[in-house]
């Protein structure tokens, strides 16, 4: 366990997760039944999963680039003036389309991008998905404590990190996602913006059809995609935020209850 942070296994009452990202308490959802506790059919679509085993790796920047990506990647920065300049930005009316500064305290629920902010102005690292080689990774404003602060995650195709407001944020990678959902108690669970936009992303990076477990492709989805579950409080939330990502952008948001 590293100092200021504890990790929960994943939970069935609480959403999905692969890791507690948080600090300073214990787990708030140890009386909580976990994944490993629910009964899975036969065909329930045990997927390949990502080694939980192997070593993990520093987060760490993105190297420069070399020969003439890295020299062409200099001009373009050099004429912005500015190393982070932001990309592209997400489609109007999309959840994460707003643009806020770096200070700005949003709602709980909200969501908004900071661009052009270096990531050691963002806070302190607290975990990477995926662990090795992490595509997205997660910063705390104000680590050591359960109430609610801002968040920052980065690995977004424009290169401007999210924010939102939240006391607790989980991962959820989609083994543990299709494995609650495909299983024998998946058809009694409602159906959100979030599942149906991974049903998409699912048919289209694994070709199988809808209702049905990604089967041998899921190494390939599970590198850029994953669920994070945005609690409002640390201990009993009645709901919480959902948020999909996929290959560096947002995908769909929604409240779970």
């Amino acid at each position: 366990m590293r100092a200021g942070v504890s990790k929960a296994g994943v939970t069935l009452g609480l959403g999905l997760c692969l890791g507690l990202l948080l600090a300073g308490c214990g787990d708030p959802l140890s009386d909580v039944p976990r994944y490993s506790d629910v009964p899975l059919a036969d065909d329930a679509g045990q997927a390949d999963v990502l080694a939980p085993d192997a070593p993990r790796a520093p987060v760490t920047d993105d190297a420069p680039q070399r020969g003439l990506l890295g020299l062409f990647g200099a001009k373009a920065a050099a004429a912005t003036g500015d190393d982070d300049a932001p990309g592209r930005p997400p489609r109007p009316g999309a959840p994460d389309a707003r643009e806020v500064s770096l200070g700005v305290t949003l709602p709980y629920g909200e969501l908004a991008r900071v661009c052009g902010v270096p990531n050691r102005k963002l806070g302190k690292k607290i975990e990477g998905y995926p662990e090795k080689g992490s595509q997205y990774v997660l910063y705390d404003s104000v680590p050591g404590t359960t109430a609610p602060r801002t968040f920052y995650l980065t690995g977004f195709k424009d290169r401007c990190a999210r924010q939102f407001t939240a006391a607790l944020v989980i991962f959820g990678a989609p083994e543990s996602y299709e494995q609650l959902h495909y299983g024998p108690s998946g058809a009694e669970l409602p159906v959100s913006s979030t599942d149906a936009a991974y049903e998409k992303v699912k048919s289209r990076v694994c070709r199988v059809r809808k209702g049905k477990p990604c089967g041998s492709k899921m190494r390939t989805l599970a590198r850029d995609t994953v669920f994070v579950s945005v609690y409002e409080r640390f201990g009993s939330n009645p709901r919480w935020k959902n948020i999909l990502l996929h290959d560096g952008e947002v995908e769909a948001v929604d409240l779970k209850n």
